[in-house]
């Protein structure tokens, strides 16, 4: 996976193998129990448990200090890069049977996708500490939205607003805010003679 040279590894995505072959296999039993040629589903079922195995082997979701790479495919090999100023959240979906599982599927909603889709940009199934994975993502997106980085100073705050000891407004602070208010009516009336 092509990880940027400025990019930081923070957590890459583990899945759960055993828990993802034992759910599809489950699904794939309750599928030939309605199959009127059973003898053939187990031989079929034995190649879809190797081939699931490549599959799940070949997934790959790492995040970074930038973004998170995810990348999947046996067959046609899919990377998709989603930089983390671009995710707004990560939603989590468990099912009856992914629950008795105990398997989550994640999807990665981002800025601009259009939810009439129906889809999502990347869907993984079966990490293992899903929720902690999830949040951890989601914080390290809100210190690239805030403008924070580890080891970066953070951004500069206004100073507050001067407060008199008696908890109210000093009054050069009701000077300044009359006078702004002033200002703006005058504006508008300049504004209104011209329309």
């Amino acid at each position: 996976m092509a990880i940027g040279p400025n990019e930081r590894v923070i957590r890459e995505a583990v899945f759960d193998k055993p828990q993802l072959i034992t759910y599809h296999w489950f699904g794939l039993f309750v599928l030939s129990a309605f199959c009127v040629f059973l003898p053939l589903t187990i031989p079929a079922g034995i190649v879809y448990v190797f081939i699931l195995g490549r599959m799940i082997d070949s997934w790959s979701c790492t995040l970074t200090n930038r973004a998170l790479h995810v990348k999947k495919g046996v067959f046609v090999k899919t990377e998709k890069t989603i930089p983390l100023d671009k995710i707004t959240d990560l939603s989590m979906v468990q099912g009856p049977i992914m629950r008795r599982f105990g398997l989550f599927k994640v999807s990665v909603e981002t800025a601009g996708q259009s939810s009439a889709q129906g889809g999502h940009l990347v869907s993984l199934i079966g990490i293992t500490d899903t929720e902690g994975f999830r949040l951890e993502v989601l914080e390290q997106r809100d210190l690239i939205t805030c403008g924070e980085q580890p080891g970066l100073p953070s951004p500069a705050l206004p100073e507050p607003t001067p407060v008199a000891a008696d908890g109210g407004m000093t009054e050069a602070l009701l000077v300044e805010i009359r006078d702004g208010i002033g200002r703006m009516e005058e504006q508008l009336q300049r504004i209104a003679e011209k329309g």
